[in-house]
């Protein structure tokens, strides 16, 4: 008989520690937003200061949560995917960043052009709308579209990577992006991409969204640690 694993009993610290990330991941304690302090913790998971501080620290460690001395403790992901992948973009140059980019982009549109539905078509198609009007940030408006065709290819995970490096270039290249996606020039390759979306069809799309990549990226240069500003 092969040995048997004893069940080990998870310690409090863990307990309270998964209990958070559920929060989190959840939208109960949003990205950005500060966690409620440490004598509110112990109360709502009733338990010791010594075991939130522990499970806090976890988190912290894990790269879900931020201490800020004199202010307190904020949420910076929804999991741990979120924040490994957002630490490994900041540890990148920017030529691998857009080289991931481009790749991500590539086939997320070609699994969107076989798995979208009506639903989906017409999401993007309201998003685009909202990119035309200029109201907003154009950088902002544009991954809004593109989160949409991530949304189409309907798998969470290649979704949630979409969403990580999105929200990574709408912070750091904001200055560089921001007024290109008014272009009429992108306007008009984004409406190619739609167009091989609704046609279903993945070559298409997938050089339009090529194209469309190359064109936010023509004036981005690297400097050291331009993305980390």
């Amino acid at each position: 008989m092969p040995p048997v694993r004893r069940p080990v009993r998870q310690s409090l610290a863990k307990q309270v520690r998964e209990s958070m990330e559920t929060l989190i991941r959840e939208g109960e304690w949003v990205v950005g937003e500060r966690i409620p302090a440490e004598n509110s913790l112990t109360e709502l998971f009733g338990v010791s200061h010594n075991t939130v501080r522990e499970a806090v620290q976890g988190l912290i460690h894990a790269g879900l949560l931020v201490a800020r001395p004199g202010d307190g403790t904020y949420v910076t992901a929804t999991d741990r995917l979120d924040a490994a992948l957002d630490d490994r973009l900041h540890r990148a140059d920017t030529a691998r960043i857009l080289e991931a980019r481009l790749a991500v982009e590539q086939a997320v549109t070609a699994l969107a052009a076989r798995n979208r539905t009506p639903d989906d078509l017409a999401a993007m198609r309201a998003a685009l709308a909202t990119c035309k009007t200029r109201r907003g940030r154009g950088i902002e408006d544009d991954m809004a579209f593109h989160a949409c065709v991530a949304d189409a290819t309907h798998n969470p995970i290649l979704s949630q990577i979409y969403r990580v490096l999105a929200g990574y270039l709408s912070r750091h290249f904001t200055a560089a992006l921001s007024e290109r996606q008014y272009d009429p020039a992108a306007l008009a390759l984004h409406d190619e991409l739609l167009a091989a979306l609704e046609a279903g069809d993945a070559a298409a799309a997938t050089r339009a969204v090529a194209q469309i990549v190359a064109f936010d990226t023509e004036n981005i240069r690297e400097t050291p640690q331009a993305h980390r500003a």
